[in-house]
């Protein structure tokens, strides 16, 4: 062999040995499968938090509160003003300066005479354009076929609550006859001011002597000097045993 071969030949290994170096091993190159596995998973997670919708908050509405009724609520003022009117005795006031009267109660429709008493209410509205200084008020049984003729005037007792000492005060003639003497045994005075709603309780019963029929009650406001005759309504019943 030529000294020109034997020359080449360590030239030609150094060649191989420098290539070797320079060119990395497959496994080394290429990423590795988990990794590229990992990846993937962070990202979907990532991005399933940035488009979940935010939770709808409701908040309570507070319910309003429910207005109180009854006759009070419903008394209004009236802007115009009159004198305190005057008429005959027991007579009816005119019709403008009248106020408002009702009677609630006996729900069933009957009354039991052997029952124990029925109590009823009489309200009173002023909505007239005059303020009353001083009114009355008064509840009378009605005439009743349980008490017979002439004048089917029933006989019983009827008391008035008195808030103040919270008891049960009787009034006197409490039964309507053939005349309007009964407008004259009022109770309760008080002022009665334009706007004003008054409320009066009573209770009632019938004397044993009554027998079954069509009866009823008769309540009234009136002025104290005459009697005038503000306002007045009735309730009717049927009277049993």
């Amino acid at each position: 062999m030529s000294k020109r071969a034997l020359l080449a030949m360590p030239v030609a290994g150094l060649g191989l040995l420098a290539l070797a170096a320079c060119s990395p091993s497959t496994p080394d190159a290429a990423p590795s499968t988990p990794a590229t596995t990992t990846a993937t998973v962070l990202t979907t997670t990532a991005s399933s938090a940035t488009s979940a919708p935010a939770p709808t908050t409701t908040t309570p509405t507070k319910a309003s509160a429910t207005p109180v009724t009854g006759a009070n609520t419903a008394c209004k003022v009236n802007p115009a003003n009159h004198p305190v009117p005057t008429a005959d005795p027991v007579a009816w006031v005119p019709e403008a300066d009248r106020v408002q009267v009702s009677l609630s109660g006996v729900p069933s429709g009957t009354v039991k005479v052997t029952g124990a008493p029925v109590e009823v209410d009489l309200t009173v509205c002023n909505d007239s354009p005059v303020a009353y200084p001083q009114v009355g008020f008064v509840l009378a049984l009605d005439h009743c076929s349980c008490a017979g003729e002439p004048i089917y005037m029933a006989k019983g007792t009827v008391q008035r609550y008195d808030a103040a000492t919270g008891a049960w005060v009787a009034t006197d003639h409490s039964s309507v006859g053939g005349g309007m003497d009964y407008l004259t045994v009022f109770t309760g005075q008080q002022p009665l001011p334009k706007g004003k709603a008054v409320t009066v309780r009573y209770r009632f019963s019938y004397d044993p002597s009554m027998t079954s029929g069509k009866g009823g009650v008769i309540g009234a406001v009136v002025t104290p000097d005459g009697p005038h005759v503000l306002g007045q309504t009735s309730l009717s019943y049927t009277v049993t045993h």
